[in-house]
């Protein structure tokens, strides 16, 4: 499984139905691709994983880059995977930072002037994985 987590910066205010119209496009096109993944956005921070078959990702990751809504793109994982899904069948996941706060009370590195810009790969990587389990627990 190929994975692609990056962070950016929005530069624009993103109200809640901007957010559902994004993921909503989002979902769509990830469906299409085959590409399943989790977003985080708080602060005007994204954080977003990004995982499938590795040409699908990058595709879907090149038109990300490009989209004017966001800037400084920081790539914190480019790579192989586990084997099996992290997000299953979700084409996009999502959390907000009320949810991921309640994740973070169990994050090892959580303390209180913690952002999601200061999030390395290790870090990025689980927390997004935290909320994909966490998401799921609450669907089941």
């Amino acid at each position: 499984m190929y994975q692609i987590v990056y962070r950016s910066i929005a530069t624009q205010d993103f109200s809640d139905s901007d957010l559902k119209k994004l993921l909503v496009r989002s979902r769509m096109r990830n469906k299409e691709a085959g590409v399943t993944g989790m977003l985080v956005f708080h602060d005007g921070t994204f954080l977003q994983m990004l995982e499938g078959e590795k040409r699908a990702v990058i595709d879907i990751f090149t038109r990300i880059e490009k989209d004017p809504r966001h800037r400084g793109v920081a790539v914190l994982h480019r790579g192989s995977g586990p084997d099996e899904r992290v997000f299953g069948d979700w084409a996009m996941g999502y959390a907000d930072f009320t949810g991921v706060a309640a994740i973070l009370k169990g994050f090892v590195r959580f303390n209180k002037q913690l952002k999601l810009a200061d999030l390395d790969s290790a870090g990025a990587v689980e927390l997004l994985t935290a909320c994909g389990h966490d998401q799921a627990l609450k669907q089941a």
